[in-house]
């Protein structure tokens, strides 16, 4: 059923639809005693699975044992008509993706500041056990006070939890996944310490490290290329801040920083000097981003956005074991790199015939992309 606004909630009422995704729907509400406006969460009726039930479920109790000035509050859950209800705080202001695509002045200093609060809340979420797996720019609101909100805990996990991950399993967003994401391995507190240096980096210099016209490209920088010197990128930019940049962005997590609290202390010990000089750092916004980037939003509940490994739509169209056959067959032109590559294009594609056309363009040479097509399955 749609939920149309004034429609109620169990003590909710409806004011407005603030966005969709992969998995949830996401409200504006209004308390019907307290009068409080708030976000609301829901499953999306299509999307009922046990696993993505039970991720719903892990998200609400990883918020539950959370409270931090840095991390969107939940406010409450229930269940209403065989559903259940997220509640959280309804936050006013943009998500730093799009502040980060508009001119901003002092965007370096302040960035620097939200990346600051990012690594309070994050130390204070490591401290409990607790892994974000998917730190980005649209998952960090910034209100109109200048207060850095990190949001969507919903593929969140307790390290200590093996059950929530398995080996070749990808989950995060490709540009600013660790390289032991891409690789589909467990990881641990050091891969969040990552993708903060990801979206750092793309606050400083303008553009992410990473980029290119396929994800290949991208999963390939991730895995084996050295992202620009940062004062290359911008003489401005201080040395210090550039070898914070590289350190947090390691290959190799035990070449990073260790800690929430080791990647803070290093941005808090810039000298006076280079701070001025960051106050008056020229940067370009950056280009409209990528089509796997989400569309704003200006809640402080996270929208279910469809994730890699999140089981999207166009991978139940396929046979497990053809998309193994596929992988096998593309990873002799690209390597062992071809499986996650096929599970992606095989969630946003509607045939095989597609899932070829998509996986073939990954192949450099012309000779072996036509070799490639030429094993294409007839189904």
């Amino acid at each position: 059923m749609s939920i149309q606004p004034g429609h109620n909630i169990g003590d909710y009422e409806v004011l407005s639809s603030l966005g969709s995704g992969g998995i949830g729907e996401v409200y504006k509400v209004r308390h019907i005693i307290s009068q409080r406006t708030e976000a609301m969460k829901l499953l999306r009726p299509d999307r009922t699975g046990n696993e993505l039930s039970e991720r719903f479920l892990r998200e609400i109790r990883v918020l539950a044992s959370l409270s931090h000035p840095h991390i969107a509050r939940l406010n409450t859950a229930f269940k209403a008509d065989d559903q259940i209800a997220m509640v959280m705080e309804f936050i006013e202001g943009e998500d730093l993706h799009w502040k980060l695509r508009s001119k901003w002045a002092g965007r370096a200093v302040e960035g620097m500041e939200y990346i600051r609060q990012v690594l309070s809340a994050l130390d204070y979420a490591h401290a409990r056990d607790i892994i974000h797996r998917d730190i980005k720019p649209s998952n960090i609101m910034i209100t109109p006070e200048g207060q850095a909100k990190l949001l969507d805990f919903g593929m969140a996990f307790k390290a200590a939890d093996l059950s929530v991950t398995r080996p070749g399993f990808i989950l995060g967003s490709l540009h600013y996944m660790s390289p032991e994401q891409v690789r589909g391995e467990r990881v641990d507190a050091r891969s969040d310490l990552y993708s903060v240096g990801v979206t750092l980096y793309e606050i400083v210099t303008g553009r992410r490290p990473f980029d290119g016209s396929t994800e290949y490209e991208v999963m390939t920088g991730h895995l084996q290329q050295i992202p620009k010197w940062p004062s290359d990128v911008n003489a401005a930019i201080p040395y210090s801040l550039s070898v914070t940049l590289l350190k947090a962005m390691a290959k190799d997590p035990a070449e990073r920083f260790q800690s929430a609290t080791e990647f803070l202390n290093a941005l808090t010990h810039i000298s006076l000097d280079e701070a001025a000089t960051l106050q008056t750092l020229a940067i370009q916004p950056g280009s409209g981003g990528s089509s796997s980037d989400p569309a704003k939003t200006s809640i402080g509940s996270p929208v279910g956005k469809t994730r890699s490994g999140s089981g999207g739509p166009g991978t139940k169209r396929f046979d497990p074991a053809l998309l193994d056959s596929v992988s096998k067959e593309l990873a002799v032109f690209i390597g062992p790199i071809a499986k996650v590559v096929v599970k992606r294009a095989a969630e946003r594609c509607s045939s095989v015939e597609d899932l070829y056309g998509v996986v073939a363009a990954e192949i450099n040479s012309e000779k072996d992309r036509a070799s490639f097509l030429s094993r294409k399955r007839r189904v």
